[in-house]
């Protein structure tokens, strides 16, 4: 094994060469106080130890290190026979967000078709906001395995090039799988409303409850106000999550035309309706909303009765 001049950092080597695997892991804690360059050499030694409990240690911290090789391990140790260390070093990859390691990653996406190590790279290469993830996370939107879809999503999501619009919506519109649907229609908001807005109306009436959501609270973002009759019928759907998001959504837009539906909202038994209900209604701040607004403000929830007095104050310096 190599020695270190430095007295701290030979123990600790000293220490990951033990017997015992208590002591290694130990060793490996105090490898993130030693501050010392080489430490990085000996952490790998750790992500590559016999034990897998010292491994998952040695993936744990492995976001206290700058060094670029430590990208090499960890993707190695996506294919670790441990579920738990494979885990780890998924999470710790996500945390590197240094991006000289960037291609190293990449290199290791071209190279390999496993599904959970294609998904772990995809996730730490989205942070790093590459342009040349583009191609390959392309490439993976059409994968068999819908972890792997969902974070190719994620990565052109982050990249928010025009050119990837027409695969988002694609696949926000037409995968199989609810989440990957989900993470496409959260991903369109870099868009302008005119290019991505009819088709966030159409999600309004996906099959699952939580891509409806993602619909009702990306058009909020955009502020697309051709969607406030859409956002309105969604206040009646049969989840409470779908109504309170176009609800949010119908404040964000400013909609007058909405406070009728408002103010049922805010007659709701849910006290998480009335309080987005409320909350929209001062943030629209017409005079429309006023008795709805007044009639909160004896509401039994205190929550929506501190919210009402907000809203009332908005209305009050609208008038």
């Amino acid at each position: 094994m190599k020695t270190y001049d430095d007295p701290m950092l030979q123990q600790i080597a000293d220490n990951l060469a033990s017997d015992d695997p208590g002591i290694r892991r130990v060793a490996v804690l105090e490898l993130v106080d030693c501050g010392e360059p080489e430490a990085a050499e000996l952490l790998i030694l750790a992500l590559n130890d016999p034990d897998p409990a010292v491994r998952q240690e040695a993936a744990k911290v492995v976001d206290e290190f700058d060094a670029v090789d430590i990208a090499d391990a960890l993707i190695a140790a996506l294919q670790d026979s441990n579920e738990v260390v494979r885990n780890a070093a998924a999470h710790a990859l996500a945390d590197l967000k240094d991006p000289a390691a960037a291609m190293p990653l990449l290199e290791a996406l071209a190279g390999t078709d496993d599904p959970f190590v294609v998904a772990g790279i995809l996730r730490a290469v989205k942070p790093l906001r590459n342009p040349a993830a583009q191609a390959p996370a392309l490439q993976r939107m059409q994968a068999a395995d819908a972890g792997v879809r969902r974070e190719a999503v994620a990565v052109l999501g982050w990249l928010k090039q025009a050119e990837n619009l027409p695969a988002l919506m694609e696949r926000a519109q037409h995968d199989e799988d609810a989440e990957v649907r989900r993470a496409a229609t959260g991903a369109l908001v870099y868009a302008t409303p005119e290019q991505v807005g009819p088709t966030l109306v159409g999600l309004l009436h996906d099959a699952h409850w939580q891509v409806r959501v993602e619909a009702a609270v990306s058009i909020g973002k955009l502020d697309y106000q051709a969607a406030l009759q859409p956002l309105v019928e969604a206040t009646h759907d049969s989840f409470w999550q779908v109504r309170e998001k176009a609800v949010d959504s119908l404040g964000k837009l400013g909609a007058v035309g909405a406070i009728p539906a408002l103010g049922v909202c805010a007659r709701d038994p849910m006290s998480n309706l009335r309080k987005a209900a409320i909350g929209a209604l001062g943030a629209i701040g017409h005079s429309d909303g006023r008795p709805f607004v007044e009639t909160a403000m004896d509401d039994p929830d205190p929550d929506v009765r501190k919210l009402a007095r907000w809203a009332m104050s908005k209305l009050d310096a609208a008038a």
